[in-house]
């Protein structure tokens, strides 16, 4: 019994002294660990980080490219043109060529990538190692259309297959056109008519509406084979571009020339000003009356004949159209000497259209009496808008009986002579 009693007294108080040593150490090391422990964490941390920061770039390797766009949600006015860069980052060492397409286009928008000065559609582009290329992505919306929210969507992948990246633009449609300030340009007389071999000049306003000195890119969309000169008003240096100061007006001079062989037509002509997001252009209008050219000449070739005075005589001429533009009520007229008779048949022609050629004949009558020896005729081809001259020599002969009684005359005049100085003699 007393054994159990100081059993009993001894012992719940050495283990609650161990129960508190091991409280302490549990607090100790769970709270603050030792140098040891905690470089061990440290390095595990560490040690994730850098997995993960490996799965990220491995991720990220996988994407060949990347399609930039410069905006994704745009409020535009009905009949307003977009414009706006897209840019194709390729991310590794060799080039990657990329396809690109665009989804969802509303009925009667035009949408698609274009190349930049010059401006020309384009569906893919190849892009140097570690190198970037910019388009322009143009939208061009129709003049009647509901004023709501439209998706575009642009669609990008590399020709291997390995990267493929999605994008959408929101285009809010606004009733009315939506101010864009920044660059304004305007022309008073944007339309010009004349014949394909004359230069037509513009007289452009270039005007910058921001606060800021803007360097301003210039270009031009003209039809093929037409050259287009941007200068500054009273100079004669061509320009591509110009700096416009804060809150200022440039006048610009455009002279356009189109191909002499260029059809008679109306050509659109768009002279395009940017700088940085802003943008501006100015469309033209030029239309062709074509050019007048006339020839005359010959059947044979040959600017001379020969005829008998007093009969008539036949020369056939010919007319042809070599400009771009019909020609109107053709007449012919002559200048020859006096008493002489032409007539042309026909006498008047209403319509000599483009590489038209036509035969004129011509009636040639010289007086009986008149000298023989070589005169000389003009015939001019006139229009009201062109007319061609050339010299033609006409050589008369008198008729061969004229011509023996001419010689029996003179014969008769020198016997005449000679009897009277036979009789003279004499005496």
């Amino acid at each position: 019994e007393v054994f159990s009693m100081k059993t009993s007294s001894v012992t719940p108080g050495r283990f609650a002294v161990q129960f508190l040593l091991i409280l302490l150490l549990l607090f100790y090391f769970g709270y603050t660990p030792s140098p040891i422990l905690a470089s061990d964490h440290n390095q595990k941390s560490k040690n994730e980080d850098t997995e993960e920061s490996k799965e990220k770039d491995a991720e990220e390797s996988k994407n060949s490219f990347n399609l930039i766009l410069s905006f994704t949600d745009v409020t535009v006015g009905a009949g307003q043109e977009f414009e706006m860069d897209a840019e194709v980052v390729n991310r590794r060492k060799d080039p990657v060529h990329v396809l690109l397409e665009t989804q969802s286009i509303p009925e009667g928008w035009e949408v698609g990538f274009h190349s930049r000065y010059p401006s020309f559609p384009v569906r893919a582009v190849m892009v140097q190692g570690e190198k970037s290329t910019t388009l322009e992505f143009k939208v061009k919306l129709p003049d009647k259309i509901e004023a709501k929210d439209y998706e575009i969507i642009v669609l990008a992948k590399d020709k291997a297959g390995t990267t493929t990246q999605k994008n959408t633009v929101i285009f809010r449609v606004s009733s009315k056109k939506v101010e864009t300030g920044g660059l304004k340009m305007e022309s008073q007389y944007p339309v010009l008519s004349g014949a394909s071999n004359q230069i037509f000049k513009f007289s452009i306003e270039l005007q910058n509406e921001t606060d800021e000195t803007l360097t301003t890119a210039l270009s031009a969309l003209a039809p093929p084979g037409w050259r287009v000169h941007i200068k500054p008003q009273f100079e004669d240096t061509q320009i591509s571009s110009i700096a416009l100061k804060k809150d200022s007006t440039e006048t610009l001079s455009v002279e356009i020339s189109p191909p002499v062989q260029a059809k008679p037509d109306d050509y659109p002509i768009t002279i395009k000003a940017r700088s940085g997001p802003y943008q501006t252009e100015n469309k033209l209008k030029i239309t062709l009356t074509g050019t007048y050219d006339l020839r005359v000449g010959t059947v044979t070739g040959l600017l001379n004949t020969s005829i008998i005075a007093g009969k008539k005589s036949q020369v056939v001429f010919r007319v042809g159209n070599a400009g771009t533009a019909p020609l109107r009520n053709l007449s012919f007229l002559t200048t020859k000497p006096e008493q002489w008779t032409i007539e042309f048949k026909p006498d008047k022609i209403d319509s000599l259209e483009v590489d038209e050629v036509r035969e004129i004949k011509t009636e040639i009558l010289a007086p009986k009496r008149t000298i023989a020896g070589d005169y000389l005729l003009t015939v001019t081809s006139n229009s009201p808008d062109v007319n061609e001259s050339i010299d033609f020599r006409v050589t008369v002969a008198t008729p061969t009986l004229w011509g023996w009684i001419g010689f029996l005359i003179v014969f008769l005049v020198v016997m005449g002579l000679g009897a009277v100085f036979v009789r003279l003699g004499r005496r």
